[in-house]
């Protein structure tokens, strides 16, 4: 019965002062969890879709900077993790992610070295993480990349490439090790 006053709670604080943009928000049910310190920010036009039974521990940050973030049911996401939508983040349902976690979908551009990094622009493309995946401590998973069914990223890994066939995959960039 705790656990649920926990989830309920969780939606008040989601909106106590954690959102910066609401008009970019939907939520979905009203069993949540927020831990301490979780930022959300919802700028630029981006909009924000989370599923039923969100659980996000202590100091997790999500921003959502004109792009698109959609979780699917019962996600769960362990101290520390960073998610930035600057394109299209599409997470599915039942999915376990480790502490210190980073999904972006962009990067910085960098081929011209006669201008500063910071100055020739990003680009971008949508990251999918489907259902059932465990995503372990530590792990990056960079722009343009999809994440199939019932996959297992190992610790301090890092995914630039689809991993799409059912496994245990490490590294960086990481391959699969064990194929389940």
């Amino acid at each position: 019965m705790r656990k649920y006053v926990m989830l309920g709670n969780g939606i008040l604080k989601l909106f106590h002062k954690k959102i910066t943009n609401l008009k970019g928000l939907k939520v979905r049910g009203i069993k949540y969890f927020v831990g301490k310190y979780v930022r959300f920010w919802i700028h630029s036009g981006g909009y924000f879709d989370m599923g039923t039974k969100t659980w996000f521990s202590d100091f997790c940050s999500i921003e959502v900077n004109g792009g698109k973030l959609k979780l699917g049911y019962n996600n769960f996401f362990n101290t520390n993790c960073k998610l930035v939508s600057m394109n299209n983040i599409e997470i599915g349902d039942n999915n376990l992610f480790g502490p210190n976690i980073v999904i972006v979908d962009h990067k910085h551009n960098y081929n011209d070295a006669n201008k500063l990094i910071c100055k020739q622009g990003m680009s971008s493309a949508p990251v999918k993480i489907e259902s059932n995946v465990w995503i372990c401590a530590n792990v990056v998973i960079t722009q343009g990349v999809t994440i199939g069914n019932h996959i297992i990223v190992a610790a301090n890994s890092v995914v630039s490439k689809d991993l799409l066939e059912p496994g245990v995959y490490a590294g960086s960039p990481a391959k699969m090790v064990k194929k389940l």
